[in-house]
């Protein structure tokens, strides 16, 4: 009994201990209650069950099996709960045991430090230590500060870089979406006869090195490529420069080798190809020793050439000098030629891929069989020339049985090069001096590509009616080949000596400097304007023309292009010399000048219920969608 007692009071004494610094702290440090005895084992029963009693849920008892935590109160401890939830676990030592055993097993308080909360100093968590034999992870020492820090600009620099990359895709998107052909198609390009254009030493006969100052001037007027006319070695060059003597040489007046690969090398800077008259002078000879697959060998000494003539120049000006393709000169008298196809098929080779032969129209009428189907697959462009000659009617139905054609019947096909003066004809304004301007326009809106003749661009006319009558045989090939007028440049200056004359008598007519801009203007709508250039639509494997002349009276001549997804494009042109009124409202409601030979109707809008359209003058409009 007095044991009992003794134990009573030291227990009781020792309780009064706990409370009274419970009471002392504003909140418990410990997480387990020292002095908190250990329940047994427990065996719970439901609630309703007839075996629960009215008795204390459980019962405790000391257990040896169960190790009591010592907490000190040092640094360690932190300040989690209050006085006044101390005294209530001490007062419910049934809550305090399962709270205790809950937080030493599956939880571990840690304090803003990194220290265990009621563990002594020694307990500071450095990665290494355990905890109720446990490793704390390592990641709970990290830096999170500088890691949240780094994470921010990770997540910002991404944000600002898909931000630029918006932008710059939205800054490089393309302003049109254009049709991507090849450098022959579609284009501009300018005839050139050598001799009269720029004579760059006051010899009094054009060469290339005048040319190549003229370059800027070509590119400037909208010309993508230039085409020379006879620049070979000939008798009597240039008035007779048909008479060639060797197609592996230049003709000496004109320069010599090296000025024209000068000329090619500065018409390359500018993204423009060179193309050269060639006179075919013979088929490909020997053929048994050509074939499809063979490779050609050539010398760059055009004289140690083992190929016909016609062979050897193309493989020479091609591959050694670069040229970008030829205009096969009387190939129409070769068409009946047993070798004419695999000629062709051999000079092709010889050429190379991207390179170009142009045909004349004469000789795509003429090839009839093998022949025909030959040229149409080995023959790029098809040059064809417009003329009055047999009147308005007559350029229409001209015009009308070329578009759509046997060249629409498949994709491959050539496309046809429209010209209103070339080398060959005579120069449009020498009869019909107002409507050179009017017929320019009008190439111009046609499918294919467009050859300028030079001067053309200025209105100048040819030789006069005097000269030709006087010595007709004299000027026979040259009446239109006069010397070409550059405004600005026609001015003579007294200091200088007094300079040569030109080798051919200068145009009848004065050049007209002011239709410079509006033909540039022309060019430049035409390279922008997909459904102006544009050959055909090619729609569920089959090619559908874009381009009719609509029937109408007199003069006028009303030409409608459209392409899918495009605005139609319409040309209204007079070509008579009285104002024409009439009322095309059942075609066409109205639209926007976009092109025309008067520059002050650009940009207007047309109404074409009641319209006069003035002599000489053309317009064209872009419909609304």
């Amino acid at each position: 009994m007095d044991n009992l007692a003794e134990n009573s009071a030291k227990k009781g004494g020792t309780d009064l201990e706990t409370l009274d610094y419970l009471r002392g702290v504003k909140s418990s440090t410990c997480l387990l209650l020292p002095m908190t005895p250990s329940p047994t084992q427990l065996d719970f029963k439901h609630p309703l069950s007839e075996e629960m009693t009215e008795g204390a849920f459980l019962t405790l008892n000391d257990d040896s099996k169960i190790v009591d935590l010592q907490c000190s109160p040092d640094p360690c401890s932190g300040d989690s709960s209050s006085s006044a939830d101390s005294n209530s676990v001490v007062q419910d030592p049934v809550s305090a045991q399962l709270i205790n055993n809950i937080s030493m097993l599956d939880y571990q308080t840690l304090s803003k430090n990194g220290d265990i909360i009621g563990q002594p100093e020694i307990c500071k968590l450095n990665g290494s230590l355990n905890v109720s034999n446990r490793k704390l992870p390592h990641f709970v020492n990290w830096n999170w500060c500088i890691i949240r820090k780094v994470l921010l600009w990770f997540v910002v620099s991404g944000l600002v870089a898909c931000t630029g990359t918006i932008i710059a895709m939205v800054i490089n998107i393309p302003k049109e979406c254009n049709p991507d052909l090849p450098w022959y198609q579609g284009k501009v390009f300018y005839e050139i006869f050598p001799a009269s254009f720029k004579d760059s030493n006051n010899d009094g006969m054009g060469d290339l090195k005048g040319l190549i100052k003229k370059l800027d001037y070509i590119k400037d007027l909208g010309g993508s490529s230039i085409r020379l006319n006879y620049i070979f070695e000939a008798q009597n060059y240039p008035e007779n420069y048909y008479n060639t003597t060797s197609l592996l040489q230049i003709d000496r007046s004109l320069g010599v080798l090296k000025d024209f690969q000068e000329l090619v090398t500065e018409a390359h800077k500018r993204n423009m190809g060179v193309i050269l008259d060639i006179p075919v002078l013979s088929m490909a000879e020997t053929l048994n020793k050509y074939d499809e697959n063979d490779t050609f060998v050539f010398s760059i000494d055009p004289q140690e050439s083992n190929f016909d003539a016609t062979s050897a120049a193309i493989a020479y000006w091609s591959r050694a000098q670069n040229v970008d393709g030829f205009y096969l000169k009387n190939l129409e008298k070769f068409v009946d030629d047993v070798n004419f196809g695999k000629s062709l098929q051999v000079w092709k080779q010889i050429l190379g891929y991207g390179k170009i032969f142009i045909a004349s129209e004469e000789a795509l009428n003429m090839a009839k069989d093998t022949s025909l189907t030959v040229l149409l697959s080995r023959i790029d462009l098809i040059d064809v020339h417009l003329d009055l000659q047999k009147g308005i009617d007559g350029l229409k139905k001209h015009i009308e049985g070329l578009v759509p054609g046997i060249l629409w019947d498949k994709p491959h096909y050539p496309w046809i090069q429209w010209n209103i003066g070339n080398v060959n004809s005579e120069r449009i304004s020498s009869k019909h001096q107002n409507n050179t301007l009017v017929l320019t326009a009008l190439e111009l809106v046609l499918p294919g590509t467009v050859s300028i003749f030079y001067g053309d661009e200025v209105s100048l006319g040819g030789l006069s009616e005097n000269e030709m009558e006087g010595d007709f045989h004299e000027h026979e090939h040259i009446h239109n080949l006069i010397p070409m007028s550059f405004n600005g440049e026609d001015k003579v200056d007294n200091n200088s000596p007094a300079s040569i004359l030109p080798w051919n008598s200068k145009s009848v007519l004065e050049p007209q400097y002011q239709n410079l801009n509006v033909v540039r203007s022309l060019i430049r709508l035409r390279s922008t304007t997909p459904t102006i250039y544009l050959k055909s639509i090619y729609k569920e494997g089959r090619i559908q023309r874009s381009m009719e002349i609509r029937e109408t009276e007199g003069n006028l001549i009303v030409i409608e292009r459209w392409f899918p997804r495009r605005n139609t494009c319409v040309f209204v042109g007079n070509l008579g010399n009285k104002p024409i009124t009439t009322d095309l409202s059942s075609m066409f409601y109205g639209g926007i000048v976009i092109g025309s030979t008067n520059m002050s109707l650009v940009g207007e809008a047309v109404y074409l219920e009641k319209v006069t359209f003035e002599p000489f003058s053309a317009i064209i409009l872009k419909l609304e969608k």
